[in-house]
C-alpha cells in the first residue's frame, strides 16, 4: 500500500513540475513579445492609406496560441492607417496605439473568415510579422472590402525595403 502512494505521490510531482515548465515557457514567451523595444516609427508621418473604422481582429502567435496582452489579443473596431514606416491601429476610444513597423512584416495575404465582432464572413488582410524574436499573426478588414485591402497590401509590400530582392529570382528567370 506504502508502494501506491509513493507512485502516486512521485505522478503528481512529475505533472506539476511538467505544468510549471510549460508554464514558464508560455510566460517567456510573452515577455519577449511584450518586452521588445516599440519601434520608432512616428505616427505623424504621411499617411498613404488612411481606413477609419476599420475592422481589429486581434493578433496570436505563428501557431495559434493566443497572445494575453489585451491591447493585441482582443478584437475592436479602430482607426487604422499606415505611413512609409510602418502601420498603426488605434483601438477605439482611448485606446491604445499599436504599431507594426513595415520591415517587421514577413507577409501580408487576403483571405475570408469569419469575424465574430461583424457576426458575419469578412475579407480580411492577415498580417505576419516578428517582434521579440517571435512571429505573430494579424488580422484586419477595412471597409470598402477587398478592394481596401490589396491597397495596403500593396503599400506593405511595396515599402518594406526588400522588394528587390523578393523580385530578383522571378525576374532572372528566362521567359519560354
Amino acid at each position: 500500500m506504502a508502494a501506491f502512494w509513493i507512485l502516486c505521490a512521485l505522478a503528481i510531482a512529475t505533472v506539476a513540475g511538467a505544468l510549471l515548465f510549460q508554464a514558464r515557457r508560455i510566460k517567456a514567451r510573452h515577455l519577449r513579445f511584450a518586452r521588445a523595444p516599440s519601434p520608432a516609427a512616428s505616427p505623424e508621418g504621411t499617411r498613404l492609406v488612411d481606413a477609419p473604422r476599420a475592422l481589429y481582429h486581434g493578433t496570436t502567435f505563428a501557431d495559434g496560441t493566443a497572445l494575453l496582452l489585451p491591447a493585441w489579443k482582443e478584437a475592436c473596431v479602430c482607426d487604422l492607417w499606415a505611413t512609409e514606416a510602418a502601420v498603426f491601429i488605434q483601438r477605439e476610444g482611448p485606446g491604445a496605439l499599436l504599431c507594426i513597423e513595415l520591415r517587421a512584416i514577413e507577409d501580408a495575404a487576403l483571405h475570408r473568415a469569419f469575424a465574430p465582432l461583424a457576426e458575419k464572413e469578412l475579407p480580411m488582410l492577415r498580417l505576419r510579422w516578428r517582434r521579440g524574436g517571435e512571429t505573430v499573426v494579424t488580422e484586419l478588414s477595412l471597409r470598402g472590402g477587398a478592394a481596401s485591402l490589396e491597397t495596403l497590401r500593396r503599400e506593405i509590400h511595396l515599402r518594406q525595403g526588400n522588394v528587390a530582392a523578393q523580385l530578383a529570382p522571378l525576374l532572372s528567370q528566362v521567359p519560354k
